[in-house]
Order: C-alpha cells, then sequence, then structure tokens
C-alpha cells in the first residue's frame, strides 16, 4: 500500500507541476523614451492566450506619453493619448506578434520614463476544468488569484515609485531653497552690521 500511496502521491505532484507551470509569463521593464520618437516592444502569444499590459508614467514633463497596442495584423487593440498610467486585459484573437508603442512625440526637450508589464497567460482551453480533480482545481484557482494578485503588486509598486520620486525631488527643492534663505540671511545680516558700523563712523566723525 505503501508504494501505492507514493505512486499518486508522484502522479498528483506531477499533473500540479504541470498546472503551476500555467502561472504567467511576465516581463516588467522601465524604459528612457526620448521626445520626438516612439519605442515598441513585442510579444509572441497563441490564439485563446489572455494577455496584460499594465503602464506607468514615473518621470518626465508632465507625466504623460502615447500607447498603443497592436496586434499581429497591425490592427489597434487599445490606445491611450496623453496618458499616466493604464491597464487593458485581453484575449489573443490570432496566433503572432503582439507590439506595444510608446510614443513621446509631443515634447520637444523632455524625455519620459514608463515602467511597464506585459503578461502573456497560458491558455486554460488545454486543460478544462471538468477535466480536473478538487485538488487540480484548487490549484487552477489559486494559479489565477496569484496572477491577480501580481498584477496589482506591479501596478502598486510603480504608483509607488512615482510618489517616491515625486517626494525626493519635492525635499531637494525643500533643501535647496532653505540653503538659499540661510544665505540671503547670513548676507542681509552682514550687511546690516557693515551699514550700521559705518553710520556710527561717520556719527563719531561729526
Amino acid at each position: 500500500s505503501y508504494s501505492f500511496c507514493t505512486l499518486l502521491a508522484n502522479m498528483h505532484a506531477a499533473r500540479c507541476l504541470v498546472l503551476v507551470g500555467m502561472l504567467c509569463l511576465a516581463e516588467s521593464l522601465t524604459v528612457k523614451v526620448e521626445p520626438k520618437t516612439e519605442d515598441c516592444f513585442r510579444e509572441d502569444a497563441k490564439t485563446g492566450s489572455p494577455m496584460t499590459m499594465i503602464f506607468q508614467v514615473t518621470a518626465g514633463g508632465q507625466l504623460d506619453i502615447d500607447v498603443t497596442i497592436f496586434d499581429p495584423r497591425g490592427q489597434q487593440v487599445q490606445s491611450w493619448t496623453k496618458a499616466t498610467d493604464g491597464r487593458h486585459h485581453w484575449t489573443a484573437t490570432m496566433e503572432g506578434t503582439y507590439k506595444v508603442c510608446f510614443g513621446n512625440t509631443m515634447a520637444r526637450w523632455t524625455p519620459k520614463w514608463v515602467s511597464f508589464y506585459l503578461t502573456k497567460s497560458q491558455s486554460t482551453n488545454s486543460a478544462k476544468l471538468e477535466h480536473l480533480d478538487p485538488i487540480e482545481k484548487t490549484i487552477v484557482h489559486l494559479t489565477q488569484g496569484l496572477s491577480d494578485l501580481q498584477e496589482e503588486q506591479r501596478q502598486l509598486y510603480a504608483v509607488e515609485k512615482l510618489h517616491r520620486d515625486t517626494i525626493d525631488a519635492t525635499n531637494t527643492r525643500i533643501l535647496y531653497w532653505s540653503c538659499f534663505e540661510a544665505v540671503i540671511l547670513v548676507v542681509m545680516g552682514l550687511f546690516q552690521i557693515y551699514y550700521l558700523k559705518r553710520f556710527l563712523e561717520v556719527k563719531s566723525s561729526i
């Protein structure tokens, strides 16, 4: 009986590993888009594969950028104009290369830094839930929930980075302004001492 139980455990473990392999394949990038330019990134997908694209402008100008998603035929899947952030979920309707383009053509001098995540999940058509036992169904639901949690975590990280950069820039400005005020106060104090000293010297000579 021990060997039979071990065999069942190994079979479940192997099938679980296959299901865990359904976790999304994600790539995270932070890119610098120069003014008057457009940068594009590509991802291959099979028909029926769920896909997600999340982006956040973290620095540069007014924190806006144009974003367009194209399917393998070159048709637009989704687009944003002068957007700071965005998210789009879609299912690949055909096999081929999908393209995401970031356009900073509206800017003359200012580059933009963009953090984005392009997620491609494996299609669940090959393993329907009615063909799985309860343990495997639970694993499928857990993997889907984990994928959604990863997407939320990535977006929160991008927002947190944007806020942190804003706070750092504000603290730097406050520091420079405080130093400027201190210099002005010292200069004014020295000028007052010098002026009063000259005034008293003139009074004593009279």
